[in-house]
């Protein structure tokens, strides 16, 4: 229970209190009274940085590690400080670069409308993007988990990001979940579930002398996942309390059945979601607490740890398997880093531990570590309401970010922005004769920016003008503009002159292509995560039948599987 302190004395303020860690040390620095010959450290634990008083502070100088810096090759220039932290504490922690194949943006552009936080406190932490707005009614949408919603880019880019989470307990979010009987004990397992209500125990007549610790030791023999791993998991999806029907045995209709991972609870209200749970535990014979857990552990190694998603972050972050991005345990962002957390407490101290660490690299890893955005009611609209020139194609869509124009002569092109946004680029755009790319920035509320991209084909060299009031102008003829889009889909108006709008059966988003992200948005709308209205159901309508089906699924499937072409 040592204190680290904003400053040397006592009375100042407490930043965090630590017991038997290593920080560390950047300096020292003598106590504040005159002619004191008290010394205290300035330290850093897990970014936090402050003053320890001298007494506690033990001294370890740390030599350079050739085979270690020779390894550390594998990762970015930006990993290498607080992976050499971390192996001067640890030095028999192994850490593999887990190459992404993707970029940073890339990947998080996978996990969006997948990934939600809690509550509409934080306006500044919600996506205002497809499926997660309706900016018909100006409210946010919430998942068919009660309370959530759909997490912002830049909020989902900050837990995607590995520098992060590069200390003592969140880098367990990306540590090799296999069970391993030589460094994972019964004790190992009561350090975890101390303060809870597995800590008292069931009832004996089930077996395992009613202890969840043995309990969890033999499911984590039978499944191959680590019985920390196990225990955390149901902590963070029963809570520590552990009051949820779904682990009372009492429920009306189930009773004498448990569900302690929530295998298949979903749904809205809570009794539908109970029931989901239950009947998945009654079709699967979890008729007891430890034929529960055990199945249940089984599960998560069938599902996940076998299929090679060995990490939390791996289990939540599918972004190595673009075509089973679906396949996710949690949809909470944190729920990773929380997850590594409750384990963290078992290994933090113990220098001799034998783990793996699979860290995330991404292609063109930018320089700059991802920040979480501050907390505000500032909102993240950084879309334009229109883009109007004549030419334009696709028509406008909000959610539409790339468009092709050609270009005769000198031409005006209109811009409109949400309330509180504001257009962010030039005013005006030479161009030469041929191909030109013109980026069209919107900011929002919250201060981040978006991009729009003109693909723009010239017969001779003219400029593109940026008009960006609030109305379109009257003087831009053969415009195709958006007022407006459903939670779920976009929908696009034109003047009189303009063609009718083309619609492509499966492209359920609007931006004129059938892709991954279709095929995502029909599942979502199948699970009644979203609802797709408009132009976006037609699309997803495949055959035409008036409704979505699996059907309609299977056919987007076939498509990108190239057995079939949707047009």
């Amino acid at each position: 229970n040592v204190n680290i302190r904003a400053d040397v004395s006592t009375s100042s303020a407490v930043r965090a209190q630590v017991s038997k860690v290593t920080v560390t040390v950047n300096g020292t620095k003598k106590g504040e009274k005159a002619g004191s010959t008290d010394i205290w450290y300035h330290v850093t634990y897990n970014g936090i940085t402050g003053y320890i008083y001298g007494d506690f502070i033990k001294l370890k100088t740390v030599s350079t590690d050739q085979s270690f810096e020779t390894k550390l090759k594998q990762f970015p220039s930006s990993y290498t400080t607080a992976l050499r932290n971390l192996h001067a504490m640890y030095p028999n922690w192994n850490f593999v670069a887990d190459d992404i194949g993707l970029t940073l943006d890339e990947a998080v552009n996978l996990e969006i409308t997948r990934k939600l936080v809690q509550g509409t406190g934080t306006i500044s932490y919600l996506s205002m993007g497809l499926g997660a707005y309706d900016w018909n009614t100006g409210k946010y949408v919430p998942s068919s988990d009660a309370g959530w919603y759909v997490a912002s880019r830049e909020v989902i880019r900050y837990y995607m990001d590995p520098r992060n989470f590069l200390n003592q307990s969140d880098i367990f979010m990306y540590m090799q979940l296999g069970y391993d009987s030589t460094t994972q004990t019964e004790a190992g397992v009561n350090t975890i579930i101390k303060g809870t209500f597995m800590e008292k125990g069931f009832n004996k007549s089930q077996g395992y002398d009613g202890s969840y610790a043995k309990l969890l030791m033999q499911a984590a023999k039978e499944s191959g996942v680590s019985p920390y791993v196990l225990a955390a998991k149901i902590i963070q999806e029963q809570g520590s309390a552990g009051g949820s029907p779904l682990i009372s045995g009492t429920y009306s209709g189930y009773e004498g059945y448990y569900n302690f991972f929530n295998v298949q609870a979903t749904g809205n209200p809570k009794d539908v979601l109970y029931k989901n749970g239950l009947t998945y535990a009654k079709n699967n014979g979890w008729n007891s607490i430890p034929a529960a857990i055990i199945g249940g552990a089984k599960f998560c190694a069938d599902g996940y740890v076998t299929q090679g998603q060995d990490t939390y972050f791996r289990m939540d972050f599918n972004i190595k398997n673009p075509n089973r991005i679906w396949h996710e345990y949690a949809g909470a962002v944190h729920d990773a880093l929380g997850c590594g957390r409750k384990v963290a407490g078992d290994y933090t101290g113990n220098a001799d531990a034998n783990l793996t660490f699979y860290i995330p690299v991404y292609k063109n890893m930018p320089s700059t570590v991802s920040a979480l955005p501050a907390k505000s009611s500032n909102q993240n609209n950084y879309y334009f309401n229109s883009i109007a020139t004549s030419g334009l194609s696709p028509s406008f869509s909000r959610f539409t970010y790339s468009y092709t124009l050609v270009m005769t002569g000198n031409q005006p092109v209109t811009v409109t922005v949400p309330t509180g946004a504001s257009y962010a680029a030039n005013a005006s755009y030479a161009l030469n004769t041929g191909k030109n790319t013109v980026v069209l920035k919107v900011k929002s509320q919250s201060g981040y920016t978006n991009d729009y991209t003109l693909n723009i084909t010239t017969t001779k060299a003219c400029t593109l003008y940026v008009d960006y009031g609030q109305k379109p102008s009257s003087s831009t003829t053969n415009t195709s503009s958006s007022t407006s889009s459903s939670s779920s889909s976009s929908s696009s108006s034109s003047s009189s002159s303009s063609p009718t709008k083309k619609i492509i059966r499966g492209d359920a988003n609007g931006d004129s292509k059938v892709s991954l992200i279709d095929l995502v948005n029909l599942q979502r709308h199948l699970l009644k995560k979203i609802v797709l209205t408009g132009d976006c159901f037609k699309a997803a309508d495949i055959n035409s039948d008036g409704k979505i089906t699996l059907i309609d699924l299977v056919n987007v499937q076939r498509h990108l599987l190239g057995i079939i072409k949707l047009t």
